[in-house]
């Protein structure tokens, strides 16, 4: 009874503790994340252009670390490590280069704030230049970052060697971060608010799938055509099926479906002849919402909302989720969606959501081998001008999703205005499982004449066969989802190289696809499939790079896809067309540890320019 009762004691004691820290530091820390899954290990930190300071509060009276991975490995991990031991907090900067005891970094970048124990808990405030330009240390920008934690129980006697940290043993993992993401200053909410929740009704996940897409339409709240704003959207996961539910997108429909079903009913697989035909006319509607794993809650900044209840509105939505069950689990039930935050308090501008990236299908190839692999697309300003035309203003971008499957690891969305490129948002350490709506630091806006271009960098090493784009989880995709105002009636703006130079670089001289696809030349590849064509390449890494340049130097066919209510004509495909890629002039992000150098190099390169001058011009008279 007495160990039962210290049990309680403890188990109260350290829920209490984590509450009144967590709450202490609200306004201090503008992030917050727990990174395991008991919550023993919680770290806090903000940031500004030069430096990020962190706060670890750790179940534990050892020693406490914290590691930037390149992959969530230790070999090439930035580590600190500290502990409290007879009152005084101690600090390490460490690097690893194996998966071994971390050696002591001769530079000591990382620097104590403060530290302290008590009887359950270390808490350790320290803080790092976001740019150290120490050949041990990491970056730290708004790429993914995979950190990685560990603890023991036991203090050091020396910070590395045999008495340095004893091996942490279980306590440690790693979780994928966006250190530097922006926050939507947290505005208080109208009082006259209300929700609505759209979640799935007990869907039985299927076994024998990797990946399952299943849809369901909900009827939305009654507002007698009364326009609201959608200001918040919080996501209501199924305990236990975090892993499973990978993202989810909510159309509202173009009119009201003819199949209706009981509010008990599951829904149907997509795209499948079980699901009704009119709920496939949802897609041709706007898209409500796009949330996926590790996105959490979505604030909309105070000049926006989605708008709902409009005298248009068909009042029904198609909710499309993406279930990720790679161990082929079977009886897993869910029940997971999203709740709404509502109000009729309209702010100044409609938000609206579309995608642009390569189009869905066959024809997006990733080839086996590759180091990294480029597939890009874009959108047509022949597409998107017509739209901003009828809106009658450009449109700013506040938010975006940068989308791929498993083999992408460097994705960007960039803008090409008056031949120059400018990057709206990108991660060169994207990883699958962290989908991100990353507020835009600055909003961007898009003008008539604009070029919007997405690229994904692929990494295929480990695979032996060619991976074609679809909507399974072992297929690949490449789009961005762009969160915007004012709303316009632009759904889609993609684009995909034409069929011919993929069938060129296989060795196809000629081919028909009347009534079907045939190849006609060479005779040696008469008879083959497109399947067999592409898997038909010698892949390697050099391969690979010169498929993607052979690609990249070619026509694209570009697509439009917008909302019926508009006055714009994309269904009669004349804003679809043949066009090389489009390229701009990219300028070199500019390299804080050579910058000084680099500013003072140019004047004494022109001073020699000068003289050179002079020289010949003395030589020469």
């Amino acid at each position: 009874m007495a160990k039962l009762c210290r049990s309680f004691y403890q188990a109260t004691f350290t829920f209490v503790f984590a509450v009144l820290v967590s709450v202490g530091n609200a306004d201090y820390f503008t992030h917050h994340e727990a990174l395991d899954e008991a919550g023993k290990y919680n770290l806090f930190w903000k940031f500004d252009d030069e430096k990020i300071e962190f706060e670890a509060q750790v179940q534990t009276t050892g020693w406490v670390g914290l590691g930037l991975s390149p992959n969530g490995g230790m070999p090439g991990s930035d580590i600190v490590m500290g502990w409290v031991k007879d009152g005084k907090a101690h600090l390490t900067d460490l690097y690893a280069n194996a998966k071994s005891q971390p050696s002591v970094d001769e530079s000591q970048d990382w620097e104590l704030v403060s530290g302290y124990e008590n009887g359950t808990h270390t808490v350790l405030r320290f803080n790092r230049k976001l740019t150290t330009c120490d050949d041990n240390d990491r970056v730290i920008n708004e790429d993914t970052m995979r950190v990685i934690w560990a603890w023991n129980d036991a203090d050091p006697e020396d910070e590395s060697g045999p008495s340095g940290p004893a091996y942490h043993g279980p306590n440690k993992g790693v979780r994928s971060s966006i250190l530097l993401s922006q926050v939507v200053p947290e505005t208080a909410l109208p009082t006259n608010t209300a929700t609505f929740d759209l979640t799935m009704r007990n869907v039985s996940i299927p076994g024998d799938h990797h990946t399952t897409y299943w849809c369901r339409t909900f009827k939305l709240p009654e507002l007698n055509g009364t326009k609201h704003h959608i200001v918040k959207i919080e996501p209501v996961i199924t305990p236990g099926n975090e892993g499973a539910v990978h993202h989810l997108l909510i159309y509202k429909c173009k009119r009201n479906p003819d199949t209706l079903v009981p509010e008990e009913h599951a829904g149907h697989n997509c795209y499948t002849p079980n699901m009704p035909p009119d709920w496939r006319e949802c897609y041709l509607g706007t898209l409500i919402a796009a949330w996926a794993i590790g996105t959490g809650d979505i604030l909309y900044p105070e000049h926006v909302g989605y708008p709902i209840g409009e005298e248009d509105d068909s009042g029904y939505a198609l909710v499309e989720m993406h279930y990720d069950n790679p161990q082929m689990l079977s009886d897993i039930y869910d029940s997971s969606g999203l709740r709404f935050t509502y109000t009729p308090d309209l702010r100044e501008y409609d938000i609206g959501i579309f995608e642009v990236g390569q189009t869905v299908g066959g024809q997006h190839v990733v080839p086996p081998g590759a180091e990294n692999f480029i597939s890009a697309a874009f959108c047509d300003p022949q597409c998107l001008n017509p739209f901003l035309e009828e809106l009658g203003q450009p449109i700013k971008i506040f938010a975006n999703v940068l989308h791929a499957h498993l083999l992408g690891v460097q994705l960007n969305l960039r803008l090409i205005r008056d031949g120059v490129e400018t990057y709206v948002s990108r991660d060169d350490n994207y990883d699958f499982n962290l989908q991100f709506v990353r507020q835009l630091k600055e909003e961007l806006t898009v003008l008539p004449g604009d070029t919007l271009v997405m690229e994904c960098n692929y990494r295929t090493t480990h695979k032996d066969n060619v991976v074609y784009g679809g909507i399974g989880t072992p297929n690949e995709m490449c789009m961005d989802f762009i969160f915007y105002y004012p709303r316009f009636h632009l759904h889609n703006c993609d684009s995909t190289p034409v069929w011919e130079r993929t069938l060129s670089f296989a060795g196809v001289e000629d081919y028909t696809t009347d009534p079907s696809f045939q190849v006609l030349a060479p005779a040696h590849l008469v008879n083959k499939s497109y399947e067999e064509l592409v898997e038909g390449v010698q892949w390697t890494n050099p391969k690979a790079q010169e498929f993607s340049s052979h690609l990249l130097s070619g026509n694209f066919t570009s697509f439009c896809y917008g909302d019926p209510a508009s006055s714009v004509d994309t269904s009669s495909g004349q804003l679809s067309r043949r066009i090389p890629f489009p390229r701009g002039t990219r300028t070199p992000p500019e390299d804080a540890c050579t910058r000084t150098t680099s500013s003072a190099t140019y004047p004494l390169v022109s001073a020699l320019h000068v003289l050179v001058a002079v020289f010949l011009a003395l030589l020469y008279s």
